[in-house]
């Protein structure tokens, strides 16, 4: 047997800061695992079904498993086959059991060629319609599988995307995008699937052998053994390595994503520098590592064939030679007949059953991202009621009309009180016993050095990152809660605006379906960003596109379609995180008017290092070492702060 070429080195050694991943998740990375035996495998994959779907599964399952009583029964009408056309050649008649057949039948009086022909065509009926339901019942079920890798990627995705900024950045992208999506393809139709077909092939053995033992119980105990030793040898010489190559995939699957997202992201950076080759060779070398543990998967595949062809052709001539030494002609050649008639239909079930366990040993090791990602979901159910709000959201009609109506009942004042943040594998905290009051209304602004801690705090008022301790509340309701209940009352602007490749009114109106968007909205939000005029003069207004991250905008036109976005569903609390650092001084003007504009009607906070955006906020808290050293009007932190003071004289203020 030739050994497949396994490749040895995983393109992960290259990758991320591995270290600094396995500390924040407890010492456990994707690439730490290793697989499965089957059952635990499948048992894994199980518990991402829920109990309902589960019992479907186990009930069609039932009935392809079931389908080997077919085989059976053709496997029987062939060796009767041979048994009645060796009879119409020898001396010693029909043997006594396919006798009793037939006359119970009532076919006794045809002729050995008549009754030859009745048996072949039964057999060939029994066994293409076996094939055939087979067939249909292997599609419902691959079917049923692709739905629920379906399901279970949503569930998966809503449990994940509902937790805290902090939880959810322990995964980088390219193993999130991973996890929710081929991850659990390998859990569900990969492994399940393979479950199913060993199932079947198993249930086929246990009737075959059964009947086969009493025929020849000697001889079936023979090839019980001789098969089954060369079925665990190869299982175990072959899912090693089979192993060891789903994860040389799993890793260079992960790592290619982030390869060609670093190349894309920084592609100005490493044409400038001249380092894109450094890249092509870096993902070719990535590709290079995928390709080879494929190809040497896919041959693995392929070894169970030929050894179990070449096993079966000596078998059956060990077979023949001692049956035609010890028996007479037409009970040896009867005795082949249905050996012969049943290795028919147990090779091909043993090539079933040895594929499928490789694929789930295999499948098992691509699959532990996700088996990872949902064990480590379900250790917190804090967000349930986000999670649940998610899975019954509110009709594009309702949405709409929230828009409209502008949240009248929504209070935004806002309370922030002992609020602590410490990151993971920091040593100090990010935010040290925070509070403050803003009522319904009133502008509040977060000033300081960088690393202060503004950023965190504006993360904390809208939800995305949760305290140590101390709590934030808008209206008596943590943010999560307002925003459950009240969808776009709560807008939020960061300084560098994720855009989507779509159009402006789908930038606009992030993630709304077409039928709940109202344009005349969008119109406005887009006057109060200083964007519509451009739109309306230079491009294709609201249809206009603008590429794969906003690749044809400015980056001021992009910040000010950010604005335009936190400003469309009329919010009552808006909080800008350096919103207007890429705006020029004049537009920067016009955005201070816009939000003045708001007061008294809209709660604000904004993060801003330019002084002039935030002189006439009702609070300036500033914030050093994550702790607020000064509070009050603009000209009161002046008085408190020197450096403060000092930045406010060189720019004249």
């Amino acid at each position: 047997m030739a050994d497949p070429d396994v490749p040895t080195t995983s393109a992960s050694a290259n990758s991320r800061g591995k270290e600094q991943v396995n500390e924040d998740r407890g010492g456990k990375s994707v690439q730490d695992f290793s697989s499965d035996g089957i059952l635990t495998a499948v048992g894994r994959s199980l518990g991402l079904l829920s109990g309902n779907q589960r019992l479907r599964l186990y009930l069609i399952a039932a009935i392809q498993v079931s389908l080997a009583l077919l085989d059976l029964l053709g496997i029987t009408l062939l060796g009767m086959l041979a048994a009645v056309a060796v009879s119409g050649v020898g001396a010693t008649g029909i043997p006594p059991i396919v006798e009793q057949a037939v006359n119970f039948f009532g076919l006794e009086a045809l002729t050995v060629s008549q009754l030859s022909v009745i048996l072949a065509s039964a057999a060939v009926f029994v066994l293409v319609t076996k094939t055939a339901i087979s067939a249909y019942v292997s599609r419902r079920i691959f079917r049923f599988l692709a739905s629920r890798q379906a399901d279970v990627s949503a569930g998966l995705a809503r449990k994940f995307l509902s937790r805290p900024l902090l939880e959810v950045q322990r995964w980088t992208t390219s193993e999130a995008i991973y996890a929710l999506g081929s991850g659990v393809g390998a859990a569900t139709v990969s492994v399940l699937g393979s479950a199913i077909i060993i199932a079947s092939e198993i249930f086929l053995f246990a009737v075959v052998a059964l009947a086969l033992l009493l025929v020849d119980p000697l001889t079936t105990l023979g090839a019980i053994v001789l098969f089954g030793v060369v079925v665990l040898v190869m299982h175990r010489f072959l899912s090693r390595r089979g192993a060891k190559n789903s994860k040389i995939i799993t890793d260079s699957s992960i790592d290619t994503l982030s390869a060609v997202s670093e190349a894309l992201q920084t592609y100005r950076e490493t044409t400038v520098l001249s380092r894109r080759e450094l890249y092509i060779a870096k993902y070719q070398g990535l590709i290079g590592n995928y390709a080879r543990a494929t190809a040497s998967n896919a041959y693995i595949m392929e070894i169970p064939k030929y050894v179990l062809e070449a096993t079966l052709y000596l078998s059956v001539l060990a077979l023949a030679v001692s049956q035609f030494l010890t028996k007479d002609i037409d009970d040896a050649a009867a005795s082949v007949a249905l050996f012969i008639a049943a290795g028919s239909r147990v090779v091909p079930a043993l090539l079933r059953l040895q594929g499928a366990s490789i694929t789930i040993r295999n499948a098992s090791v691509q699959a532990q991202p996700t088996f990872y990602l949902a064990e480590h979901l379900k250790q917190d159910t804090s967000d349930q009621s986000v999670i649940d709000r998610a899975k019954n959201p509110l009709s594009a009609a309702a949405i709409k009309s929230r828009i409209a109506s502008g949240h009248g009942d929504f209070d935004a004042t806002l309370r922030v009180d002992d609020v602590s943040v410490t990151y993971f594998a920091a040593t100090t905290p990010a935010l040290r016993s925070t509070s403050f009051t803003l009522e319904s209304g009133q502008s509040c602004a977060l000033v300081g050095s960088t690393g202060a801690g503004k950023s965190t705090l504006a993360d904390v008022i809208i939800g995305v990152i949760e305290p140590d301790q101390g709590f934030v509340t808008v209206g008596g309701l943590t943010p999560r809660e307002a925003i459950a209940q009240y969808p776009g009352a709560i807008s939020y602007v960061p300084q560098a605006v994720a855009l989507v490749a779509g159009s402006v009114r789908e930038n606009v109106a992030l993630g709304l379906p077409a039928e709940a968007i109202d344009d005349s909205l969008v119109w406005e939000a887009l006057e109060r960003s200083h964007l519509a005029e451009f739109l309306r003069e230079n491009r294709e207004g609201l249809d206009t596109m603008i590429g794969e991250r906003g690749v044809r905008l400015s980056g001021g036109q992009r910040q000010r379609l950010g604005i335009a976005r936190a400003l469309y569903t009329r919010p009552r609390l808006l909080v800008l995180d350096e919103a207007t650092s890429a705006l020029d001084s004049e537009t920067e003007q016009a955005i201070i008017n816009t939000l003045d504009e708001l007061e008294g009607e809209v709660t604000t906070v904004t993060v801003a290092h330019r002084l002039a955006t935030v002189r006439r906020a009702d609070q300036l808290l500033y914030l050093q070492h994550g702790e607020v050293v000064a509070r009050g009007t603009f000209e009161e932190v002046r008085s408190q702060v020197t450096d403060f003071d000092r930045q406010a004289s060189l720019l004249g203020l």
